[in-house]
């Protein structure tokens, strides 16, 4: 896994591995709560950011998940996260997902060039067959973002896991195979 888990990058930005240094920027960003609505944990609290933080640096190097700082080229700043998750070496299937980025920099593009970093990475780098999404059903964004990607509904996990609230959420599950990537590749990312 280590040789996977390095600085993907674009015309646009940087997906960072990780680290301890990333935690000044990511309290600047984290602040809006409206950027938290669907993500299981509100992260506006420094020491649930912290908690945050800590496990992602955990699972990296436990090698459970690869989590990655969006860093934008042009400034140089750190704009939000993403990460690998539920790898399956053996089975060839990962999942992209934990991700967030600061509220103006929402609907900006940002996101489809973070996929296109990810998605190209896991099918040509780390020879991964099988790639999912997932997201709280009720969440109609992260889900059209995920269909503008070319990826394709699955299914629901009712009842799938607590969210803020202790609400439990359905969980949609979203994805895009090894034999779909070429004709995504060169459609939807056509100039990435």
């Amino acid at each position: 896994m280590k040789k996977f888990y390095k600085a993907l990058s674009d015309q646009r930005i940087t997906l960072e591995p990780l680290t301890a240094e990333h935690i000044q920027d990511m309290r600047k960003l984290s602040g809006d709560t409206d950027i938290w609505t669907w993500y299981t944990e509100d992260l506006t609290d420094p020491d649930n950011l912290e908690k945050w933080m800590a496990m992602r640096l955990a699972e990296s190097k436990l090698k459970e998940k690869m989590s990655y700082a969006v860093r934008l080229n042009e400034t140089g700043e750190t704009i939000g996260s993403s990460s690998y998750g539920h790898i399956d070496w053996v089975e060839k299937g990962i999942e992209i997902g934990w991700t967030w980025l600061g509220k103006r920099y929402i609907g900006t593009g940002i996101n489809k060039h973070m996929k296109f970093l990810m998605l190209s990475h896991a099918f040509e780098k780390m020879g991964i067959e099988r790639l999912e999404l997932r997201t709280d059903e009720q969440n109609v964004r992260s889900r059209k973002a995920m269909e503008k990607i070319g990826a394709r509904y699955d299914g629901t996990l009712r009842n799938h896991r607590s969210t803020q609230g202790n609400r439990r959420r359905n969980t949609v599950v979203y994805s895009i195979i090894r034999s779909e990537w070429p004709e995504i590749r060169s459609t939807i990312f056509k100039g990435f």
